[in-house]
């Protein structure tokens, strides 16, 4: 059973529910040791332009104010009420874009680690959408952002490294995981690995899947990607949650991707070095 869980949401993202105490507390009552709260973190409107700033959905991230009014006080709060429970980190959920990374370096020295997200990436001097603009050449882009984030030393764990098959295309327009996968799969593990930065096993995928009528396979975790991913001995993996409801911090979509990482045989890790 899932010891902890470092992929956890909060109602300050706009399409998650609860605060930190809702989602500790539950996490008490499931026996976990450890819980890491990392909402979305937030985005200056200035990083980009108004119509890539909303074509990625982030005007529902917590803004900057909330983020120091709201969301660190209120894990402050938590940490001091039920530290001697459970031991309690503060995170976030944050992108990388290219010249900002003093600013997230200071977002980070308020917490004790960074998920990097990749929801979206830079292709063509545009912010695409890594749900829907991923092909057989963004491909590449999206790998390449993922790659320079991790190269950064900021973040700790990158999450659902494999989104980029959520709507892949290949050249002729159908979702296949084919060569170009199979290689940015390599490259995304080949770093992490190097890097000593964890991947993480998605089990917000399945409802992501199933969302987009996808009833029979998982579009992430990636079957084939988390089979490239074994191969690295020495790559560091994790399950998360990615709790975005209080009740699915241990769900049946996480005891699902606890089976399928132990029929991979994947060496996953019961807690993040932090």
């Amino acid at each position: 059973m899932l010891k902890a869980n470092y992929h956890t949401h909060t109602k300050l993202c706009n399409h998650a529910e609860g605060m930190p105490e809702d989602y500790i507390k539950e996490a008490i009552s499931l026996g976990f040791k450890e819980l890491g709260m990392s909402d979305h973190g937030p985005v200056p409107r200035e990083f980009m332009s108004e119509e890539e700033y909303l074509n990625n959905w982030i005007q529902r991230n917590m803004t900057l104010e909330e983020y120091y009014s709201i969301y660190l006080p209120a894990l402050d709060e938590a940490i001091s009420k039920y530290g001697s429970k459970i031991k309690i980190y503060k995170g976030l959920e944050v992108e990388y874009i290219p010249g900002h990374e003093e600013y997230y370096i200071g977002l980070k020295a308020n917490l004790d680690y960074l998920n990097l997200g990749i929801h979206y990436f830079l292709s063509d001097g545009i912010e695409k959408n890594s749900y829907d603009d991923v092909n057989y050449k963004t491909i590449y882009d999206y790998a390449d952002i993922a790659i320079k984030g991790m190269e950064t030393g900021i973040y700790n764990c990158l999450v659902h490294p494999d989104l980029f098959y959520f709507n892949y295309k290949n050249e002729e327009g159908k979702q296949v995981f084919d060569k170009h996968c199979i290689k940015v799969s390599h490259m995304i593990c080949e770093t992490a690995s190097r890097l000593g930065i964890y991947l993480e096993v998605n089990a917000n995928g399945l409802a992501n899947s199933l969302k987009y009528g996808h009833k029979d396979e998982w579009l992430y975790p990636r079957k084939e990607f988390w089979e490239i991913a074994k191969t690295y001995p020495n790559l560091r993996i994790i399950i998360g949650a990615d709790a975005h409801k209080i009740k699915n911090l241990y769900s049946a979509d996480v005891k699902a991707v606890e089976e399928f990482a132990h029929k991979l045989g994947l060496k996953v890790e019961d807690y993040m070095k932090i």
